[in-house]
């Protein structure tokens, strides 16, 4: 089964306001990943001209799904830099951020 992000929702791109306190753009291997695993990720994502959706909001609700914050950083996507420039980008409450 494939997962369905829904990270644009009412009119909006939703994304983390911070990084969560595991994103696997923090430094180190938080999430235990497989070696290259996150360069996969990114790859994929970007090939795509989608997104990763944040790993503390595909866990339950569909509903609160997000952009990771990380990737929303580091990789802007076609999608991404145009959903910015237009103005619906819409920063959503990171649970468990270390950010300020």
């Amino acid at each position: 089964m494939t997962h369905r992000s829904n990270i644009y929702r009412a009119g909006r791109v939703h994304v983390q306001a911070n990084r969560c306190a595991t994103c696997i753009f923090r430094p180190g291997n938080l999430m235990r990943l497989e070696r290259g695993r996150v360069r996969s990720m990114v790859d994929a994502a970007v090939a795509a001209e989608g997104t990763i959706p944040c790993h503390e909001t595909t866990h339950g609700q569909r509903e609160q799904e997000a952009v990771c914050r990380g990737f929303y950083d580091l990789h802007k996507t076609p999608a991404l830099a145009l959903a910015d420039a237009i103005g619906i980008v819409c920063e959503t409450p990171t649970k468990g951020s270390t950010d300020g």
